[in-house]
């Protein structure tokens, strides 16, 4: 129960927020017990990880930071199957750990049944858009963020390349906005380090870096991702 708690509180944050991506299964083998000095949430990327459930419960007992859950789809690059009831059957038996989730918006209706069970465990969803090639046009962007808005999703996060200052604006005027639901957003490639730094002070979340190996372009080592944030 302590966990969802703090899921609550994560999404209230008036404060940007460093999320740890763990990618690689020796990391999170490693991992200590208390993460809170380097990152306020990590997130199990199940689709790259390639443990067994009790192996992953075994590492995180007593973790005291809230656990994201995903398995990505190939789409959005992840490394499971694109099947929706494959990347379902990697978040179900952990659910009980997790603070949040993270569902691609694409995948919505696919992974009701997921989301549904989410809603009854009290574990708010977090529906994703990543495009690793540019930075689509406004409409498509805030066509994503109605989309989750419509289906009850809790927050959205939204992660593009950047190519050009003009993206970078772009984001920042998308993050500005005042809406219903808190977004993270964040660039990716030679700008990625700079727009995470800037998106977050704009109003960014939750904002991504890597304990380990870093799986997207312009990641920030999450320890010093979370010392800038508390500085800007």
């Amino acid at each position: 129960m302590a966990q969802l708690v703090s899921s609550k509180n994560l999404l209230l944050s008036s404060n940007p927020l460093a999320v740890g991506v763990v990618s690689q299964a020796e990391v999170l083998i490693s991992l200590p017990s208390d993460l809170t000095g380097e990152c306020d949430a990590i997130e199990l990327r199940l689709d790259q990880l390639g443990m067994a459930p009790e192996a992953i419960r075994t590492a995180v007992a007593g973790q005291r930071v809230p656990i994201l859950l995903t398995a990505r789809h190939p789409a959005e690059g992840g490394q499971a199957s694109g099947s929706a009831a494959e990347r379902m059957a990697l978040i179900e038996p952990l659910l009980d750990l997790a603070s949040l989730i993270d569902v691609e918006l694409r995948s919505i209706g696919e992974m009701k049944p997921l989301i549904d069970k989410a809603r009854a465990c009290g574990v708010p969803v977090v529906g994703s858009f990543h495009d690793f090639q540019a930075t689509p046009a406004d409409e498509v962007l805030e066509g994503a963020i109605g989309f989750a808005e419509n289906a009850g999703i809790d927050t959205v996060k939204i992660a593009t390349f950047v190519n050009t200052t003009q993206d970078l604006i772009r984001l920042v005027n998308l993050v500005s906005a005042r809406r219903r639901l808190r977004l993270s957003v964040m660039g990716m490639g030679t700008w990625g380090r700079v727009s995470r730094l800037l998106l977050a002070k704009c109003g960014s979340l939750l904002n991504y870096g890597f304990l380990g190996g870093s799986n997207a372009p312009g990641q920030w080592p999450v320890a010093r991702l979370k010392s800038l944030l508390a500085e800007i």
